[in-house]
């Protein structure tokens, strides 16, 4: 009995320690999320109405699954539609450390500022330029790494190129890819001279579309049909330069993107058309506390007069979570409003991000 009851411990122990050394090895469950909040005033009725406002509210899970699959699953609150929307819904296979595979709904390779979580940006939305001509999420396959010690990172997709739409418009697809160099690598404080450069490129032939908010005029129903259903071949690209020295930071990016539609804008005007623009922006942040930044934000639509805007912000990092941010625009040369920019506008920002 004794010898039959020491062997069963035996055996119950042997299947037992493979698992729980396998549940340790396995990093947890990671619960995250981004929460914006405040209040935005400014003179022109156009654009909405003034008072507080519920800016993001995300809700993300990310872990991994066994020994081959990372996953990243995020679910965003739509205010104008007052509906939860799948954001990210992706799995990776990180098969080397400088080589990783990913399939789902994704943010494709395109764009510095695009490709920064929204949590990380300096002002509450990104440029003019960035939100009108990237690629928004797509669902695809996608891979990228880093190599040189993660000073050069690289990353190249093929997606259905129609946004979050479960089925492809027709029988193309979109490419986008990017590169990027840093004179050091990725580390957390820079305590020299920092010089990051990146190029980005993405072609797309396409039936039924949608483009970025503010591709035509601002105002979307301008142009309806490039906005939300575009129908033609489209080649976007872009180049990007950063450069750091102790607190102060200089980023410039640039974007420009070619249309040739199959049919003419409104029924009229030329078959080809093109939108471009980019901004240019400076940053001081001393103690890592505060930080206050400058920004020459301007865009070129397929039609309509040029939005040029300067931006100033104020930011204050209480620790690693929080955000508090203050925010005004001044329109340049008398430019119309722009998706989430006027003259005269302001924004008050508190943010938790984790």
């Amino acid at each position: 009995m004794i010898a039959r009851t020491c062997a069963r411990t035996v055996v119950v122990l042997g299947l037992a320690l493979p698992a729980g050394t396998a549940a340790q090895q396995a990093p947890p469950l990671e619960i995250g999320g981004l929460l914006s909040v405040g209040a935005r005033a400014h003179a022109d009725s156009a654009i909405g109405a003034e008072g507080f406002r519920l800016f993001e509210s995300r809700f993300k899970l990310t872990g991994r699954l066994g020994l081959v699959f990372d996953y990243r699953f995020t679910v965003r609150y739509d205010a104008p539609s007052d509906a939860l929307r799948i954001h990210d819904a992706a799995v990776t296979m990180p098969l080397i450390p400088q080589f990783e595979l990913s399939f789902g709904m994704l943010k494709p390779y395109f764009s510095y500022e695009a490709s920064l979580e929204r949590g990380d940006i300096t002002f509450l939305e990104r440029s003019q330029a960035v939100i009108a001509l990237r690629p928004d999420r797509q669902i695809g396959v996608q891979a990228g790494g880093q190599a040189l010690d993660g000073r050069f990172t690289y990353g190249a997709g093929l997606y259905n190129g129609n946004g979050r739409a479960v089925a492809n418009d027709g029988d193309n697809y979109m490419f986008a890819g990017r590169v990027q160099y840093n004179s050091i690598g990725t580390i957390a404080f820079y305590d020299e001279l920092v010089v990051q450069a990146g190029a980005s490129l993405g072609y797309s032939t396409d039936t039924s579309a949608p483009l970025g908010t503010g591709i035509v005029t601002g105002d979307p129903e301008a142009a309806p049909r490039i906005t939300s259903d575009f129908a033609g071949n489209r080649l976007f690209w872009g180049a990007d330069v950063q450069v750091s020295y102790h607190n102060l930071t200089l980023t410039g990016e640039y974007l420009r993107a070619d249309f040739d539609l199959d049919a003419p804008l409104g029924g009229g005007g030329p078959d080809e058309t093109e939108a471009s623009g980019g901004y240019v922006q400076f940053g001081y942040r001393p103690w890592g506390l505060f930080e206050g930044v400058v920004r020459y934000d301007g865009f070129q639509p397929a039609l309509g007069a040029d939005r040029k805007f300067m931006v100033f912000g104020l930011n204050m990092y209480p620790d690693n979570y929080a955000k508090f941010g203050l925010q005004y625009a001044s329109a340049l040369d008398d430019s119309p409003h722009a998706p989430t920019l006027s003259d005269g506008q302001f924004i008050f920002l508190a943010q938790v991000d984790f």
